[in-house]
């Protein structure tokens, strides 16, 4: 029987959104298996005051951003990350970093610690950022963010990533040992699905497609295919959550009427859209940034009982190859529509396969995700 290990995570935010749900449920995961763990974060609210929250049993310690936040992004303020890196912080076993932003860099770094990790869950320079930022400020974030893209793998001791393809790419700068770690979901009893509906508003009787999200560049994706196939399946709608509240402002008013958007949903709700859904839509180009991250919204589909109309991109591809409920829908958009048309035909039927929760759980279960953690980082020590 081992001895909890003491880690120390350092993030670069603390409100729910993107990465905030890898770190928050990975520090769930490993408090659950008896680790000592504390989150360390920044609210880039600068009004907000500094706290201690206690949040599904993972303790935060959050200090609050400089202002400024219009001149310069909170995560790479150097003040912040002065303000942090200068504040104490308990040793530890585990000092594990998430994102390559300047916020808490200091603070990691100086943190006592048998090893410093650092996770790389996105690619910034050639991915998200795909072009030079025009305003001073964007520039200013996109240098900073580029650098420590590439000089934070060689300053860990071991470097962890959602993606074969980071973890490569890692490995080309510099980093001494890698481990891939997907993101995943929290099973519980599976909702009934017009239980589901009924408490989101949706309509009963319908044939629903879903989307969930803020990373929606793919969204015209899911758009076009219900203006193709709407016309021969008057049951079909389009339901979305957290896509910007203007994403369909320009879709013709025939299509419109087709669509539910159901705003930002809060992150205990994500179960129940996913439940309420006929099929899960998961658009991907094939892009450098796609190839790199591994979106949560694939492990919530399946793990509400959802099949998934998957892109085969990136780690994606590896992970859902022979996975019952996941439509493969090749990697280009050509094949992606063309898939959707083929899929909605058997869904109006009644004939889709749904997932088989025990297979899904084995590989994206939390649970389990955060015990794959605990062993790589008792390995390393």
């Amino acid at each position: 029987m081992h001895p909890p290990l003491k880690i120390n995570f350092f993030v670069q935010f603390v409100h729910e959104q993107g990465t905030y749900f890898r770190f928050h449920n990975l520090a769930r995961a490993l408090r659950a298996a008896g680790e000592d763990v504390t989150v360390y974060g920044c609210d880039n609210n600068w009004r907000s005051k500094a706290r201690i929250e206690t949040r599904d049993e993972v303790p935060y310690v959050i200090t609050n951003s400089v202002p400024g936040s219009r001149f310069i992004f909170p995560a790479n303020n150097p003040i912040n990350e002065i303000r942090r890196g200068f504040s104490h912080y308990p040793a530890c076993d585990i000092a594990h970093l998430f994102q390559p932003f300047l916020s808490g860099r200091l603070a990691w770094r100086r943190t006592k610690a048998r090893r410093h990790f650092f996770d790389w869950d996105d690619l910034w320079g050639g991915g998200l950022f795909s072009e030079s930022a025009r305003s001073l400020r964007g520039r200013h974030n996109q240098w900073i963010t580029e650098g420590l893209e590439h000089s934070l793998p060689a300053k860990a001791d071991h470097t962890t990533t959602c993606s074969g393809f980071l973890a490569r790419l890692a490995q080309e700068r510099g980093a001494r040992e890698t481990t891939v770690i997907p993101n995943g979901y929290w099973p519980a009893l599976l909702m009934d699905r017009a239980e589901a509906r009924a408490r989101l508003g949706l309509r009963a009787d319908a044939l629903y497609v879903g989307f969930m999200g803020r990373t929606c560049n793919e969204l015209t994706w899911c758009v076009e295919a219900l203006a193709k196939n709407m016309e021969h399946h008057s049951s079909l709608r389009f339901a979305v959550c957290g896509a910007p509240t203007d994403a369909f402002a320009h879709v013709p008013e025939p299509i419109r009427s087709r669509i539910d958007h159901l705003g930002q949903l809060p992150s205990q709700m994500i179960p129940q859209f996913a439940a309420a859904l006929d099929l899960g839509l998961l658009p991907l180009e094939k892009t450098p940034f796609n190839e790199s991250r591994f979106p949560v919204k694939l492990a919530e589909y399946l793990g509400a009982g959802a099949p998934v109309l998957c892109s085969q991109v990136g780690e994606i591809a590896l992970l859902t190859q022979g996975l019952q409920g996941v439509i493969s829908a090749g990697s280009t958009k050509k094949a992606w529509l063309e898939a959707f048309s083929q899929t909605i035909k058997v869904a109006g039927d009644g004939r889709l396969t749904s997932p088989e929760t025990g297979a899904v759980e084995t590989i994206f279960g939390w649970g389990g995700i955060g015990k794959r953690l605990i062993d790589v980082y008792r390995a390393s020590l």
